[in-house]
C-alpha cells in the first residue's frame, strides 16, 4: 500500500512540472492572433543548422529535447502573455541569465538548473511592443552551450 502512495506522489510531482509549461500552450497555443511552434527532439536532429529568433541552435541540437515558441503581435494578447509568463517564471523559480534593452526592445533570458548543475531549460522573452515572444528550450545543456546559442543577442 505504501508503494502505491509513493508512486502516486512521484507521478503527481512530474505531472505538476509538466502542467506549468503546458498551461501556456493550452491557454495561448490555439488562440487567434498567436503563432505557436513546437519542435520535438526528432525534428531537431533532422535540422542541424537551425536558427530561430536570431539564436543558433544547430550547434547543440543533439542536447535538446524540445523547443516551444509562442508569439503574438496583438497588444491585448501580448499583454496577457506577458502577465502569464511572469507568473510562469516565478512559479518555476528561474534564474535570470541576461537582460538586454535597446530602443523599445527588451530581451530577457532565464535558465533553470538541474541538481547536477546542468541547465534543463532556457527561456527567452522578447518584448517589442506590441509583439511578444516566449521561447522555451528544454534539454541537457551547459553554460557554454548557452553562450554558443546566445552570441548574437549581446
Amino acid at each position: 500500500m505504501k508503494l502505491k502512495h509513493v508512486l502516486f506522489t512521484i507521478l503527481m510531482c512530474f505531472a505538476s512540472m509538466t502542467f506549468a509549461q503546458n498551461k501556456l500552450v493550452e491557454k495561448f497555443g490555439d488562440m487567434n492572433g498567436v503563432t505557436s511552434v513546437y519542435i520535438s527532439k526528432s525534428m531537431l536532429q533532422m535540422m542541424p543548422n537551425m536558427k530561430t529568433e536570431g539564436i543558433d541552435i544547430g550547434g547543440i541540437a543533439g542536447k535538446l529535447e524540445s523547443i516551444l515558441i509562442l508569439t503574438s503581435e496583438k497588444a491585448s494578447i501580448s499583454n496577457m502573455m506577458k502577465s502569464e509568463v511572469t507568473h510562469f517564471a516565478y512559479d518555476r523559480k528561474y534564474e535570470e541569465l541576461m537582460r538586454v534593452k535597446d530602443e523599445g526592445s527588451k530581451v530577457t533570458f532565464y535558465i533553470k538548473k538541474k541538481n547536477n548543475g546542468k541547465i534543463s531549460e532556457l527561456v527567452m522573452l522578447v518584448d517589442e511592443h506590441p509583439e511578444f515572444v516566449f521561447m522555451q528550450i528544454m534539454g541537457d545543456m551547459t553554460l557554454q552551450d548557452i553562450q554558443k546559442i546566445t552570441k548574437g543577442k549581446r
